[in-house]
């Protein structure tokens, strides 16, 4: 690549990117393992709503507190990374079926549980490049 540039993100572009996009991967840890997953999600009120069932993912997040949640946008001439490192909180009553209302997810299951990532800190990164 040529003429590759950088730039970090405000705090307002990086949750302009989080809401325009659905889909991320979020990285949790369990029995001592990192584990990487792909959902979807809906920005509420500052925070990453997704939902879950029962599994290692909600084992993972309950047992550890603390994740990360990566989402990408990448285009032919530039590609944009947010990282939102916080904890996950379960949702529940009208503030879950309020935050759910924007979720989209790929399969329908046994999705019981509404969490929401609290965040810590929120970071952004965009890239510039020429493919010659």
């Amino acid at each position: 690549m040529e003429h590759e540039q950088m730039e970090e993100l405000t705090l307002e572009a990086c949750w302009e990117v989080l809401a325009e996009e659905s889909v991320g991967r979020l990285a949790y840890e369990l029995d001592g393992e990192v584990s990487i997953v792909p959902i979807n999600h809906a920005v509420r009120d500052g925070q990453i709503v997704f939902e879950t069932g029962p599994g290692s993912k909600l084992l993972g997040i309950d047992a550890q507190g603390t994740v990360a949640y990566e989402v990408d946008r990448i285009e032919e001439q530039e590609s944009t990374s947010v990282v939102v490192r916080g904890f996950a909180a379960a949702l529940e009553g009208d503030e879950a079926a309020a935050a759910a209302s924007g979720v989209h997810p790929w399969i329908e299951g046994n999705k019981t549980e509404v969490m929401a990532i609290v965040p810590s800190s929120v970071t952004g990164r965009r890239y510039h490049y020429h493919r010659g």
